[in-house]
């Protein structure tokens, strides 16, 4: 019953630790790193939904702040179209109902 639930379920994650981790590297390595490292372990617990808040560590502010948000935005934004087919970059309700349908 539980597992049935799970699957039906839309499981989201707001963590911030996926953003923060995958900008940390090269911008060339954000789309691969993800596929390898982050898309498999979202899979496996039945996540549908990532939510990427951006959370700025005390090291960058306040002169870096904006900088590291427009990286972390650039960021999210490379992830999704270095994986098309498994990932789509929602920016409102109506997109996210798409592409949960699609799923």
């Amino acid at each position: 019953m539980s597992l049935d639930l799970h699957r039906r379920a839309v499981v989201a994650d707001t963590h911030n630790d996926l953003l923060m981790a995958v900008a940390a590297r090269p911008p060339e390595r954000w789309a691969p790193f993800f596929a390898e490292q982050w898309l498999p372990q979202l899979r496996e617990g039945g996540v549908r939904l990532q939510v990427l808040p951006v959370f700025i560590d005390d090291a960058f502010r306040p002169e870096g702040s904006l900088r590291q948000t427009l990286r972390m935005i650039e960021c999210a934004h490379v992830i999704a179209e270095g994986n098309a087919d498994a990932v789509a970059l929602c920016l409102d309700a109506a997109q996210i109902d798409a592409a949960l349908a699609e799923d």
